[in-house]
């Protein structure tokens, strides 16, 4: 990927600041970094747009400052999750996860993710064509399933469920395994690229993805190779783990409820290791969301 080509990349502006940053005094460098931080797509990772910096001093400079440009990044794109508050359209799943997956994977790259995830659509797309004459819902949802289940291998990791990179877009892309929420969020992405009419559902215990169209509605189970559930085998669900059956369960989830419920998983998994260090990374991250929304999940 063409980093310089990017539409919302401006490496002189990157410069600029930069040199703001070198001969600005010690109580404004930090903000400075939170702009240069700004400057930087999600999409590229903070490395690569730091080697476009065409000034040999600046440039060393920069590479200095990577991780503290990283740390702003990720930062400032929870800070403006918070701000778009809990719509569940989607537009901004990918970079979140993208985001967060960057804390356990620090030198992931994007291009890989957006690949695979542009691949698997397309061959759902084909398929989808193939069966043009008799498409209904239905149809398409179990074709979804079939892809991503039976021909790519996404499905719940079972054995280790507690490895963190089950969390982790990035990971789950690359092994095919991951927990409810990140296998449903590759539905998600996938589905997003075809249009289709496919949610997030915040069930407890166990997250699920629910397509509903005008004339076709059913849940589904990532984690369980794609199994279509109804609403009456969710309910009983909920009432053997001790839950009372309530509408909000069943409501469709959005990308601050969905990046929460994985900050917080990420949580419990990093205490149960006792990896201190991430665990409170996580935490951190986990505060913004909450300190800053001011809608009701």
């Amino acid at each position: 990927m063409g980093q310089t080509s990017f539409p919302d990349f401006y490496p002189d502006d990157i410069t600029r600041l930069l040199y703001d940053w070198e001969i600005a005094p010690p109580e404004k460098k930090r903000f400075l970094l939170k702009l240069i931080a700004s400057r930087v797509p999600w999409q590229i990772q903070v490395e690569s747009a730091l080697e476009e910096v065409k000034d040999p001093y600046l440039r060393v400079q920069a590479r200095s400052l990577k991780s503290e440009i990283t740390r702003h990044r990720l930062r400032h794109s929870f800070f403006k999750l918070t701000l778009r508050g809990n719509t569940n359209h989607y537009k901004d799943l990918e970079e979140m996860c993208v985001q967060l997956s960057s804390i356990g994977f620090p030198d992931q790259n994007y291009a890989e993710i957006k690949h695979e995830l542009d691949r698997i659509a397309l061959r759902v797309s084909e398929l989808y064509d193939d069966h043009s004459g008799y498409l209904t819902d239905e149809l398409k949802v179990q074709i979804l399933c079939q892809v991503l289940f039976q021909e790519e291998g996404f499905v719940g990791n079972i054995q280790n469920y507690n490895d963190p990179g089950n969390s982790y877009l990035y990971q789950v892309i690359k092994s095919r395994l991951g927990i409810p929420i990140s296998l449903s969020v590759v539905y998600l992405l996938v589905g997003q690229r075809l249009g289709l009419p496919l949610y997030g559902t915040n069930l407890p215990l166990h997250f699920l993805l629910q397509y509903e169209s005008d004339g076709y509605f059913t849940y589904i189970d990532p984690f369980h190779g794609g199994v279509l559930l109804d609403k009456f085998t969710c309910e009983k669900f909920l009432e053997a783990n001790g839950y009372s059956n309530s509408p909000k369960y069943f409501t469709k989830a959005s990308t601050l409820s969905m990046i929460k419920r994985m900050c917080r998983n990420l949580i419990h998994i990093y205490r149960d290791n006792q990896t201190k260090e991430m665990e409170n990374i996580i935490k951190d991250h986990l505060q913004i969301l909450e300190s800053r929304s001011t809608h009701v999940e």
